[in-house]
């Protein structure tokens, strides 16, 4: 059954609309469109929300947003607030790596440098440049061009925003 249900679901659109139903436009024009949220039973808290998961803080900054079939939103930023890219200036990139893992919860991923391209010699090298130990920190990571950065347990923040 469910195999002639998914036959028919690839095959005829009206269908796939009928079963999963359609994606929701929430925002058009930078408008936010209130019957829509109603009848989604969405509150603007839980927009609001969506939109800060993909580092939109402002509401104003939306030229679209949809509720996706996933539950998800999609946006899509005004023009102006776009960010600019190095094909936008005219630069070309560089390759980037994916990034190694090298120091978890104190501990270092002895795997990791294995296949990360990345000696025990340059790892503490690295450390011994910032006057570390690797019991003081809690994660570090070669990152995607290359860098080495670091988080220590004792990470000097004062006046902590939310301590949990």
């Amino acid at each position: 059954m469910a195999f002639i249900l998914l036959v028919f679901v690839l095959k005829s659109r009206t269908f796939r609309r009928w079963i999963s139903g359609q994606p929701a436009v929430l925002v058009q024009d930078g408008k936010i469109l209130e019957h829509n949220m109603k009848k989604l039973r969405m509150t603007l808290d839980s927009l609001n929300q969506e939109l800060r998961e993909k580092n939109i803080f402002n509401i104003e900054e939306v030229e679209y947003a949809v509720l996706e079939l996933n539950g998800k939103v999609s946006a899509l930023l005004k023009k102006e607030y776009l960010p600019v890219t190095r094909k936008d200036l005219g630069l070309k990139g560089h390759k980037q790596e994916f990034p190694t893992e090298l120091i978890m919860d104190g501990n270092v991923v002895e795997d990791n440098l294995k296949y990360g391209d990345v000696s025990q010699a340059w790892l503490m090298s690295q450390l011994e440049k910032r006057r570390l130990s690797i019991e003081e920190v809690s994660y570090a990571v070669k990152g995607t061009n290359g860098q080495f950065y670091c988080d220590l347990y004792q990470d000097g923040v004062s006046d902590p925003i939310d301590e949990a």
